[in-house]
Formats: C-alpha cells, structure tokens, sequence
C-alpha cells in the first residue's frame, strides 16, 4: 500500500499573524479555501502540496526544533540573501544565529521559528 501526503493541518494562535509570517516572511504562497469560508487558511509550498492553518488554543502544543517543517528551496543562496537583507533571524540547529547547517552529505539548512513557536527548516536539498 502506498500514500501520498496530501496536507498538514496546523494549530495557530492568529490566523492573519501566523498567514502573514508564512507569505511574507518564508515566501510561501496563500491559496483559496477549497471549502470555502475563512476559519481555515491554506497554504501552497508547490508541486502539489500544502498545509493549512486554524486558530485554536495552542498551550498545550508542545514545539522542538528536532519536530519541524522542512522545505527545500530551489535557490537556497538567495533565501539566505533575502533573510539577511529584511532581518529575518535563523539559525542552524545548534541554535547559532546567522549560521547554516552543513549536514555531512552536504545538504545544508536554516531554521527560523514562526509566531507560535514552530520551525521551519529550509534546506538544499537536491
């Protein structure tokens, strides 16, 4: 039997703040709610896939950067660029700020939290 994923359902304290940090920040992009409504945003990360998110109660949410997103950009050199230019704070996953992550196969990686504490690994993997 085999699978393929079809989405990921994520528990968020602000809809438009978590949406916001998503597009804005990593440079995902927000579809259309195939069911309709706006109490569920969607979020395409390409090739087919996609997560969605909805505000709830998340105390009880327990969040480590070893449980993560991890997203392969296609140009990881100019994700890192466009960080450094606006700011945006990453680590690698000893937690130095600034720095990558070089795995020993020689993939390498960036980790940035979200508002409500998630991490988002974003790697070149080929």
């Amino acid at each position: 039997m085999t699978y393929r994923l079809d989405h990921i359902a994520l528990l968020v304290r602000d809809l438009d703040e978590s949406v916001r940090f998503l597009t804005e920040t990593i440079g995902l992009t927000e579809m259309p709610n195939p069911m309709g409504g706006t109490a569920i945003r969607w979020i395409d990360i390409g090739d087919g896939r996609r997560f969605h998110v909805q505000a709830g109660d998340i105390a009880r949410v327990h969040v480590e950067k070893q449980t993560h997103f991890a997203l392969t950009a296609h140009d990881f050199d100019a994700v890192i660029a466009r960080f450094r230019d606006t700011g945006v704070v990453f680590s690698d996953m000893k937690g130095t700020p600034g720095a990558i992550n070089t795995r020993p196969d020689g993939m390498r990686a960036i980790f940035l939290q979200d508002p409500n504490g998630y991490w988002f690994e974003i790697n070149d993997q080929k």
